[in-house]
């Protein structure tokens, strides 16, 4: 244990002691400047930052929302300028701009080399609820990655954290004021913050700002749970002890719909392999390439037992070809 500790404290983990606090009035001068608002067609619609000095800026792929918006990046120097798409990421919630005006050099942020370990303090910097670029901290949550349902599944890392209106795209920062992710969407209960934010990770933000290109996540069009989180009265219609992915939506022409699948159908299968967990299910989704073709075993609860249905994966990205 006390290997560990001495490890954690080496990488700068471990929350400090009072003499050793980080000066957060450094990080918070610095994400400032590299801080920005973003507009769409004139609304003020999320948050970003610069992630290199030429201008390429850093947010969530839904403050954007749809190809063809006027976008305006409003920076720290109150400059107001138009801005381009150069990449999304649905899968992770990401999209990467580009400034198309001016040859000004522009205060960034680093986008740091790993996520830190649970219980380690981070802070975001954003345009919460509107008020301009304000500093809240959080707390990593978790050690890997997880998917969320955000319209579509997005990949995630998870921070206890309080979020508001106006965070979305918003860089999280380790102590050392390197982005960390980007915020993305907050878990909800019955209509209200839990106090969990779901945020793409620092790896996903690299490879778009390496390949600047659209990523390919895959999708089938579907809102899947596991099984067992059905009440106990939905779950008398199931085979008692079953496990499986309680499909909860489906949407109109996806792969899904196309295929015949209904809210209340359970995957039994991928291929052959039995499911149990939504993040195993997403994780070979994402494994597959768009065009694919997968074999579900679905049972569906009218008496007509299991059944297994072709399914060719689609591509999230395919509306923002451009």
């Amino acid at each position: 244990m006390r290997i560990a500790m001495i490890c954690l404290a080496v990488l700068g983990w471990l929350p400090s002691s009072p003499a050793d606090e980080p000066d957060m009035a450094r990080l918070y001068r610095a994400a400032r400047q590299a801080a920005v608002e973003i507009l769409v067609d004139g609304h003020h619609s999320g948050s970003g930052c610069f992630v290199s000095a030429d201008g390429l800026v850093v947010s969530a792929a839904h403050v954007i929302g749809c190809p063809e918006r006027r976008i305006e990046v409003l920076t720290a120097a109150g400059e107001r300028q138009l801005a381009d798409v150069v990449a999304v990421d649905l899968g992770h919630d990401l999209i990467i701009l580009q400034l198309t005006a001016g040859d000004r050099t522009h205060p960034f942020l680093r986008v740091a080399d790993q996520l830190p370990p649970p219980g380690v303090p981070v802070w975001l910097c954003s345009s919460a609820a509107f008020r301009r670029v304000l500093l809240q901290p959080g707390t990593i949550a978790r050690d890997d990655l997880t998917f969320e349902y955000q319209d579509h599944f997005v990949e995630v890392t998870q921070i206890a954290a309080m979020i508001q209106e106006g965070t979305s795209g918003g860089p999280w920062l380790n102590r050392q004021g390197e982005l960390i992710g980007v915020q993305s969407g907050t878990v909800t209960v019955k209509g209200q913050p839990a106090g969990i934010a779901n945020v793409a990770p620092a790896a996903a933000v690299r490879r778009l700002l390496t390949t600047k290109e659209d990523a390919q996540s895959t999708t089938l069009g579907m809102f899947v749970d596991e099984l067992w989180l059905l009440s106990a009265d939905e779950l008398r219609r199931y085979p008692i002890g079953w496990e499986g992915m309680i499909v909860q939506s489906v949407k109109p022409d996806g792969p899904a719909a196309q295929a015949e699948i209904r809210r209340g159908d359970v995957i039994i299968a991928w291929e052959d392999t039995p499911l149990r967990y939504r993040d195993d299910f997403v994780r070979l989704l994402r494994n597959c390439q768009p065009g694919d073709t997968v074999q579900l075993t679905v049972f569906r609860p009218d008496n007509t037992g299991r059944r297994s249905v072709s399914i060719q994966i689609a591509c999230l990205e395919a509306a923002w070809s451009r």
